[in-house]
């Protein structure tokens, strides 16, 4: 049996570090890329605005969305 205590893994924080970079400039590329304006139709009005905040509307609603369900099925379990 061996008796040197176990060491802890130094590169784990950088490794995160490094895809956290990765996932950052890859978002900020993708936001700086889809900037090209689109008419957005309402039902009762229309309005103008960039590619991206209609995506980032839109997952944000849908995230809204997921939770509200989700703890509605969690009550409806109880």
């Amino acid at each position: 049996m061996s008796t040197e205590p176990k060491k802890k893994s130094t590169r784990r924080p950088y490794v995160l570090l490094v895809i956290f970079a990765i996932v950052l400039v890859y978002l900020l590329a993708f936001s700086l890329l889809n900037t090209a304006q689109v008419q957005v139709s309402f039902v009762a009005f229309s309005t103008t605005t960039a590619v991206i905040w209609v995506m980032i509307a839109c997952a944000g609603l849908g995230l809204v969305l997921g939770i509200v369900g989700a703890l509605m099925i969690g009550r409806r379990r109880r």
